[in-house]
């Protein structure tokens, strides 16, 4: 479940959101974890595949409407001077070999110039398709839910409120137990509102709100018990 998302934490912000958490898992025993990523991944080498296909399509493009590398080889090596034309006595494997060596060297350059383009700063990222930005944001967050060790706790009960800046995206995962008892589409409305409000340059109480809504879910199917311990950091991550 991945939508997008904008803006950043302050400080107060931080405090806030950790302060939620611990008010929300006073009704549930699911423990709520968030975490806010910069930016889940560095996407500069799209521009090198950008800068590959650019070289490759161009000559073929240019050879689809009739240029012959025989023909670029022949300039080359043939000129006018006074109406005179000179040669240099090259034979057509010389001219075919001159015209590749050209569009080589046509293909380097091009590969080069699309490739500089990742010097510019989010340039790349803007390029990248938003299909793999999401793929990327999945990725990031399950590797958060594993190594914060949500799939860990008693109950299989913990969920992951996950936020990248860079990429202006957020997912929910939810480990077995809750799965298995809460619907995609009940995430889909939680993380609804977390969007909207970060659209409205309010990622704090976007989160607020998702932290306090996923407490209700989770105290629905996962009442507080008097035995349940605190088992995760009740604190955002930033990463």
């Amino acid at each position: 479940m991945v939508k997008h998302v904008h803006l950043h934490l302050s400080a107060d912000d931080k405090a806030a959101v950790a302060q939620a958490i611990e008010t929300a898992e006073t009704k549930t025993s699911g423990e709520i974890f968030v975490v806010v990523s910069g930016r889940t991944a560095d996407y500069r080498w799209i521009m090198l595949f950008y800068g590959a296909l650019v070289a490759i399509l161009v000559p073929l493009v240019l050879m689809a409407f009739g240029l012959n590398p025989l023909a670029i080889g022949s300039a080359f090596t043939h000129w006018q001077a006074g109406g005179w034309n000179i040669g240099l006595g090259a034979t057509p494997a010389d001219e075919s070999a001159t015209g590749m060596i050209f569009l080589l060297a046509l293909q380097a350059v091009l590969f080069t110039l699309v490739s500089a383009l990742d010097l510019r700063p989010g340039f790349a990222a803007k390029l990248t398709p938003a299909w793999l930005k999401r793929q990327q944001v999945h990725r990031a967050a399950r590797d958060q839910f594993l190594g914060h060790g949500l799939n860990q706790t008693a109950g299989k009960t913990g969920v992951l409120i996950f936020v990248s800046l860079a990429e202006h995206q957020a997912e929910i995962i939810a480990d077995t137990g809750i799965y298995t008892k809460v619907s995609r589409d009940v995430w889909r409305d939680v993380i609804g509102k977390l969007v909207t409000a970060a659209r409205d340059q309010a990622l704090a109480r976007g989160l607020i709100a998702a932290i306090e809504d996923s407490a209700t879910i989770l105290a629905e199917h996962f009442p507080r018990q008097d035995e349940d311990v605190d088992e995760l950091p009740n604190k955002v991550i930033i990463i």
